[in-house]
């Protein structure tokens, strides 16, 4: 999705900078949104109160909402989808294989669904 949109506003996007924060990933705030999604993920209540502050201060309240909905709606496919065991289309395969091996996005445990056939 990150990748269609970006595509359609003529945005350059770095894709390692999801697994390498050192890297800029060319969307404005960028670093701030990595944060908020690596935050609302994991378990320290602390960490994911700063993110959501950051967020609200780098971009704004709406902006909070807005990431909190896109993060909870990744999070809902992803978990339908592991939880039923339905594998990646064919054609998504092949259209993402590229970007999934330079992030080392296979070698996650959840990826044993999204490569069957």
């Amino acid at each position: 999705m990150l990748r269609a949109s970006a595509k359609a506003n003529n945005i350059t996007v770095n894709l390692a900078a999801v697994m390498d924060r050192t890297l800029d990933s060319g969307i404005e705030h960028g670093d701030v949104l990595l944060a908020f999604a690596d935050a609302v993920t994991g378990a320290d209540q602390d960490a994911a109160h700063a993110a959501r502050a950051r967020l609200v201060e780098r971009m704004s309240p709406r902006a909070l909402v807005q990431a909190a909905a896109i993060a909870a709606n990744y999070t809902t496919n992803d978990r339908a989808a592991n939880a039923t065991g339905i594998p990646l289309e064919g054609m998504f395969l092949e259209d993402t294989a590229a970007f999934r091996s330079e992030l080392g996005i296979d070698d996650f445990p959840s990826a044993r669904n999204t490569l069957r056939r």
